[in-house]
């Protein structure tokens, strides 16, 4: 009777790779880690290397190491990737030479637009043009050719982003974007739907004077200065947050309904007067501070699931505790808020940071 050889684990290195690549690339189209930060696995290759030597050296004794070495891996560049800028470590970029471009589109006979904003990296400021028959005048500083295309007379769409080059012909000092500055200006003439993708630099969007119908801001690495404007109704706004700082400004007579999704970064909220607004928040790490004005009606709901502590005025009625007998889930209103004439609602579902509202 032929006799059985030893015994052969089956390895779960080469199964938990798998599944960790197929995480970077979902959490890479879902938009949570910025397209920037993909490019940091230009430097992290070598680190391929190592896992399989380690694997080859002692994962193949036990498959339970050969997982904890897959494992402790895909851990690693997820970390990397989400964190990496924030630590100092920069993404290797294909080579190229800086220079200033410019696009614009005529204001013409368009009676509405749609504008896509890709800013990947680039320091940017997005206002309202003054005294112009353009819709869209951007000035950009760029290392990288940038795709502008427009469609349409009347209901115009007009998309501006980085062309990816992801050649391997590459500058080892990576690319200097201290420097640099993206300037766009948008028409106020026309009711805008606004999609804009901030990436991984700063950006300063002034909506102050635009005539906003629809707004969506992906934040990424970089801090965002965003003020919203007033209007002559109802608009909604979609923010989500990433691992950058947002400063949020609802100038006086606002009448938006907003959905927050707070990410690691925080968020600081101001809301002027005779505003009128729904704010939805999914709260995540980050802190939350919001500043509410005293001649507006204020609900706020703060349901359970969070380990962040809440902090509500005083001054506030509780007026339904949810069953809990502490101040960190329930239902607090201003006095006199079901007769104001400019209310605030404010819906929280708490994360693990803490939501201040003064």
């Amino acid at each position: 009777m032929e006799e059985k050889g030893d015994f052969q684990y089956r390895s779960l290195f080469w199964p938990i790779m798998l599944i960790g690549v197929g995480v970077v690339w979902l959490l890479g189209s879902l938009g949570w880690i910025p397209t920037p930060n993909l490019r940091m696995l230009l430097r992290l290759w070598p680190l391929i290397l190592i896992v399989i030597g380690l694997d080859i050296m002692f994962g193949r004794r036990s498959p339970v190491i050969g997982g904890l070495i897959g494992l402790g891996a895909v851990a690693l560049v997820i970390v990397m990737l989400l964190y990496g800028p924030s630590l100092g470590l920069e993404a290797l970029e294909p080579s190229g030479e800086l220079q200033t471009l410019t696009f614009s589109e005529p204001l013409g006979s368009a009676t509405s637009a749609r504008i896509t904003l890709d800013l990947e990296r680039y320091r940017t400021t997005v206002k309202a043009l003054s005294a112009s028959d353009l819709l869209i005048d951007a000035e950009l500083d760029t290392y990288t050719d940038v795709r502008f295309s427009t469609r349409g007379p009347r209901e115009k769409s007009v998309t501006l982003e980085p062309v990816e080059d992801f050649s391997f012909d590459l500058d080892w000092t990576g690319w200097d974007t201290a420097d640099t500055r993206w300037e766009i200006g948008l028409s106020p003439d026309v009711p805008i739907d606004l999609m804009i993708d901030v990436g991984s630099g700063s950006a300063t969007l002034d909506l102050m004077f635009l005539e906003i119908t629809e707004l969506e801001v992906d934040g990424g690495s970089g801090s965002t200065n965003l003020s919203l404007p007033e209007s002559s109704s109802l608009y909604r706004a979609n923010i989500d947050g990433g691992s950058g700082s947002f400063d949020i400004e609802f100038e006086s007579g606002a009448e938006v309904r907003a959905e927050m999704d707070v990410g690691s970064g925080s968020f600081d909220i101001v809301i002027g007067s005779s505003a009128d607004l729904e704010l939805r928040i999914d709260g995540g790490s980050g802190s939350i501070n919001i500043d509410v004005p005293g001649d507006v009606g204020v609900r706020v709901v703060v349901r359970d699931g969070g380990s962040g502590s809440v902090n509500v005025p005083g001054s506030f009625l509780l007026v339904d505790d949810m069953g809990d007998n502490d101040r960190d889930t329930g239902i607090w209103e201003t006095d006199g808020y079901n007769s104001a004439a400019h209310r605030v609602e404010i819906s929280f579902d708490p994360g693990s940071g803490s939501f201040n509202l003064r």
